[in-house]
């Protein structure tokens, strides 16, 4: 028997839905076995061709804070977005299907809301390998740097962090925040549509915060998840996010338009980084097509304020991109 929905959600979880029949079960339940009527689940199926859909279907039919929608395959951001026009929630956060979340954190969670105004929440995050062990994302987040300090404050911590804490899915929303700012996934994006997202989001909030509970794991080197190839196509998506935010954050002598969008591109430098050791991973054809757009935008990497970042900043000035590259690959390979 379907139990009464008796009050409005206070947290939405959007999860899009695409061929992941061997996983969405276990995403599913690891947010209704630690939630009521307070949480919603949205699933967005996005044309799955295999039975992923019936199994939303199934979840919907037993639990009525689960609802479904099911559209023609659109992608995975048309899917969030879609999810997130659905939502009713107070705070939103975005599931990954294949991925899961940590047991006892949504009490946590709603428990924080009702003391929060918090536009952008970050969340701890972990690496899930096939084996069953876990690794910490390693954002390396300081809650006292962010809760209650102005905008200026928290980016200039974030920029100095090991990475650019780009992933949606380790972040809560304000959702009232998302719609009355127009903020959603790129849609003409197959990658780095979440580095886009999280980007214009920290830059429109005015308000952060961050729960030091143990939230999201993420699946590694899932067969057949976008996230496990490296190719020319995600060597592009990742490209348009760095060529699109260094250009909208500097003037034409390179320089920011103000102290924020400086530390901001301390992010685009550390992304920069990355598309270096993707570089290293393409073919011969890919390769003479990368190597152009390294080189035009190899000065961004002068904002990098991570130890890393400022370190591959002076590899690439005495050995190049190529060798450059290479070494990643190595550093990659072994770490």
């Amino acid at each position: 028997m379907r139990r009464l929905l008796l009050m409005s959600p206070v947290l939405s979880f959007i999860i899009p839905v695409y061929n992941v029949e061997a996983y969405l079960k276990k995403c599913i339940n690891s947010i209704l076995e630690q939630s009521g009527a307070d949480c919603e689940v949205i699933l967005v199926d996005d044309g799955s061709t295999d039975g992923s859909g019936l199994i939303c279907d199934d979840f919907s039919e037993k639990n009525t804070n689960v609802r479904v929608l099911h559209q023609k395959n659109s992608g995975h951001s048309a899917a969030r977005n879609a999810g997130l026009k659905m939502a009713v929630g107070e705070y939103v956060s975005f599931i990954d299907s294949d991925d899961y979340i940590g047991q006892g954190c949504v009490k946590e969670i709603l428990n924080w809301i009702k003391t929060t105004d918090a536009d952008v929440c970050f969340m701890e995050g972990y690496k899930l390998f096939s084996d069953g062990t876990t690794e910490s994302l390693g954002d390396e987040i300081d809650r006292s740097q962010i809760l209650g300090r102005s905008q200026e404050e928290v980016f200039q911590h974030l920029a100095t962090r090991p990475k650019y804490p780009g992933s949606a899915c380790t972040k809560l929303f304000r959702r009232e925040f998302l719609m009355e700012n127009d903020l959603k996934f790129p849609i003409d994006l197959t990658h780095a549509e979440d580095l886009t997202l999280c980007l214009n989001c920290l830059l429109k909030a005015e308000r952060f915060d961050a729960l030091p509970c143990p939230f999201y794991y993420y699946r590694q080197n899932r067969e057949g998840s976008m996230t496990s190839k490296i190719s020319g196509s995600s060597f592009h998506g990742l490209s348009k996010f760095v060529s699109n935010f260094a250009d909208s954050l500097t003037d034409k002598q390179r320089k920011p338009h103000t102290k924020i969008t400086g530390y901001a591109m301390a992010f685009v430098a550390y992304e920069y980084s990355i598309l270096l050791w993707e570089y290293s991973r393409l073919n011969t054809a890919e390769k003479n097509a990368a190597k152009e757009f390294l080189q035009d935008y190899k000065w961004v990497l002068s904002y990098g304020a991570s130890k890393k970042t400022k370190l591959i900043q002076k590899v690439v000035r005495i050995v190049g991109v190529d060798l450059t590259a290479k070494l990643l690959d190595v550093y990659m390979r072994n770490r």
